[in-house]
């Protein structure tokens, strides 16, 4: 996985990414330069009016090319295209294509647009063409670029199965956290994993430590009565001699049949965790042992590191694929040792800057739906337009959080401080309206201009209730490190939710942000903001 912007990106994603853009950004050059190979006596005389020569109108083409093939990735992205979860499907994939067309078009069209509105030389020109030739010649090479990168997505399937781009994945262990690893290994099908099975334990354990090397014999011998070959398809059945095959397959059959666990690798007689590791052509061995004290094999994992194959913490492994910490497995150890949690003047000040500029910008922006907001709660019921109330901000500091009402004003009287619900009957018709376009967050602009919350953050919860959930949360207080914000890594990446169990999947988000927080991270999470309120994700 590729580290970016403090979030991981798995190969093959960054890879179809870079590959999409440069289709795109070829078959729409190719599209909108095409009058220029052998221009016309009309397109020349065109050019000598805007002061240009042929070669100046190909480059200024090509740039243009590379914003429209952006705003078509924008455009695959809101629809979730890069999600592949969500887009295995090929007749979704192909309705998911076809909205994102459309999408990338409009966004091409508003950008040319603005362009010629503010008579900008640098947005979507292509000397040599007239208004109406441009919107035809970009419609058209958009059009042709989307059904060209419908085809590429199954190239491109079967190149990263062909070149077998996925990292093969021993898991040590049998607990809990290995099943919880191995299901999200085999749900996050972009993660660039593929699980072999696991090891109950390390093979051989009971061997010196001072003879690193003498698993050598063994392996030698195993890799002789089965096939080998360093990532294979097959599997570790496929992997093992014709007399230990049909045993494993039984043991296979017999794991498979009980819900949630994780298949178990077969050991061959003699065969050590990393004679197991190179006969299956594993890349990474994951350690999650339940009790690690007196149980690490310590000498096992030093011969496979030796040996090439990389080790690696459950928690390491589960963090990169989820997004999120796992809050229950963590160990104090994890959060003192592990790196993040790193705190700068520096870096305070720079998120500090970055919430006044994006608070101001968007009021700018904002503010005709902000007065039209306050306008259809005063006529939607009676009560005040604004709603305030006393939360917890950075160290547990109290402040008042402002937003649009969205409640009766009555809402918790007779019944005290309760979370509010999916479909919650306080909740008003305007507000059930303002609450899923976010609307109603848009007041707390002025806390965050005044300090008090950040434009990203965990969410800023009240002090009755953050009380009743540290007593049952370990960790909990940890998410008030940082101011609570607008937004945030646990809003857009887990869907609403109201109970303990959904306030430890948040937390794991949340502690997640604030291990990796940063400017552009936190970017990032404004974009996917938008993306949450464009497919009416919102709460």
């Amino acid at each position: 996985m590729l580290h970016l912007l403090r979030h991981y990106l798995p190969i093959r994603k960054a890879l179809l990414i870079a590959s999409e853009f440069v289709i795109l950004t070829t078959v729409v050059a190719i599209g909108m330069t095409a009058h220029l190979w052998e221009p016309t006596r009309v397109v020349l005389r065109a050019l000598a009016e805007q002061g240009t020569t042929v070669d100046e109108a190909v480059l200024r083409s090509i740039l243009s090319s590379l914003l429209a093939a952006l705003l078509a990735q924008v455009a695959l992205y809101l629809n979730e295209l890069y999600d592949f979860r969500i887009a295995a499907s090929r007749y979704d994939r192909f309705a998911r294509f076809l909205s994102a067309a459309g999408l990338g078009v409009v966004l091409a069209m508003g950008a040319l647009a603005v362009s010629r509105l503010w008579g900008s030389g640098a947005l979507l020109t292509f000397p040599g063409l007239t208004l109406s030739q441009v919107v035809q010649s970009l419609i058209a090479a958009l059009l042709i670029g989307s059904f060209v990168l419908f085809w590429w997505r199954r190239l491109f399937a079967r190149a990263t199965h062909l070149f077998n781009l996925s990292e093969t994945v021993l898991i040590l262990g049998e607990g809990e956290m290995a099943k919880t690893l191995y299901q999200e290994l085999r749900s996050a099908a972009d993660a660039g994993y593929r699980v072999l099975g696991a090891l109950p334990a390390a093979p051989g354990a009971g061997e010196s430590s001072d003879d690193l090397l003498g698993g050598a014999a063994r392996f030698q011998e195993a890799r002789a009565l089965a096939p080998s070959g360093r990532g294979s398809r097959g599997g570790p059945q496929a992997l093992l001699a014709p007399r230990a095959r049909e045993e494993a397959e039984g043991d296979a059959r017999t794991s498979d049949a009980e819900e949630g666990s994780v298949p178990q690798v077969l050991v061959l007689p003699g065969e050590t965790l990393e004679g197991v590791a190179l006969r299956l052509g594993v890349n990474t061995i994951v350690v999650a042992l339940g009790d690690r004290r007196g149980s690490m094999p310590t000498t096992q994992l030093l011969r496979a590191r030796l040996a090439g194959i990389a080790v690696e913490e459950v928690e390491s492994v589960y963090e990169r694929v989820t997004g999120r910490i796992a809050v229950r497995a963590m160990r104090p150890s994890y959060l003192i040792f592990n790196r993040g949690f790193q705190r700068h003047p520096f870096q305070d000040a720079a998120k500090r800057v970055f919430d006044v500029i994006a608070a101001l910008l968007l009021l700018a922006l904002l503010w005709p739906l902000m007065v039209a907001t306050a306008i259809a709660v005063r006529l939607g019921s009676p009560g005040p337009i604004l709603f305030r109330q006393e939360r917890s901000g950075r160290f547990g500091k109290p402040f008042v959080l402002t937003k649009f009402r969205s409640m009766r004003a009555d809402a918790e009287k007779g019944t005290g401080p309760v979370w509010a619900s999916k479909d919650d009957p306080r909740i008003t018709k305007v507000g059930r309206f303002i609450r899923k376009t976010r609307l109603d967050e848009l007041p707390q602009l002025f806390n965050v201009l005044s300090g008090s919350m950040s434009m990203v953050g965990p969410r800023p919860e009240r002090p009755h209730f953050i009380e009743q959930l540290a007593s049952d949360i370990p960790y909990y207080h940890q998410r008030h490190i940082v101011k609570p914000g607008v937004t945030g890594w646990a809003q857009i990446s887990y869907p609403y939710g109201n109970t303990v169990e959904d306030a430890v999947n948040k937390l794991q988000y949340d502690l997640f942000y604030i291990k990796n927080h940063s400017v552009p991270f936190d970017l990032s999470i404004l974009v996917g903001t938008i993306k949450t309120v464009l497919l009416r994700r919102g709460t």
